[in-house]
């Protein structure tokens, strides 16, 4: 059987077409896995330059956390924090108008060498108070933080009620606080 030029030429052109098609078909997963990891690679990449500039301050990060654990209030082993926290959070709460409806604090939490103990709030006040309250929280540094606070208006005009949690560190004694170790640590290649 003889072929024309006509048939010879069509038979290539689509064998041509059916290699392109075929690579192109199976090629085409190799192809979004290779941008796949040219995503990945760049992205460690960014990683790793922010994980060497973490290191280079690693010295100024570990002497600031050093004054910042300094300022945190020691307490004996053995002894319950509870009622003083809660003692403390009403004397502010009292001092800048606002009313805690309800006070339920949670267990103690161990989070390696520091204490915590989260207190859950109901409150009612003006916009007033709750801003002096913030405030007076946030000038108690690393002590006294507000977790999560939801606010919504109250029962008579410019008042507002809602609840907070709030979260009280503190350090006790022989918990070994005073004697970390702030050693830099170098970069692995």
């Amino acid at each position: 059987m003889k072929m024309s030029m006509r048939e010879i030429l069509l038979a290539w052109i689509t064998t041509v077409i059916l290699v392109l098609g075929g690579t192109y078909w199976f090629g085409q997963s190799k192809v979004q896995d290779w941008k796949a990891t040219i995503r990945e690679r760049a992205a460690l990449v960014d990683r790793r330059k922010i994980a060497e500039r973490l290191l280079g301050n690693q010295t100024a990060i570990n002497q600031r956390l050093a004054l910042i654990r300094k300022q945190l209030p020691q307490h004996p082993a053995d002894k319950d924090v509870t009622a003083e926290l809660l003692r403390t959070l009403e004397k502010m709460a009292q001092e800048n108008n606002l009313i805690l409806l309800r006070r339920e604090p949670e267990k103690e939490k161990n989070v390696g060498d520091l204490y915590e103990v989260a207190i859950l709030c109901t409150w009612e006040g003006d916009l007033d108070a709750v801003v002096h309250f913030l405030y007076a929280l946030q000038s108690q540094g690393a002590i006294l933080d507000i977790h999560q606070m939801t606010i919504s208006p109250g029962q008579s005009p410019g008042r507002l009620k809602g609840t907070f949690t709030m979260d009280c560190a503190y350090t006790r004694e022989g918990s070994g606080l005073g004697s970390v170790k702030t050693e830099p640590v170098t970069a692995k290649k």
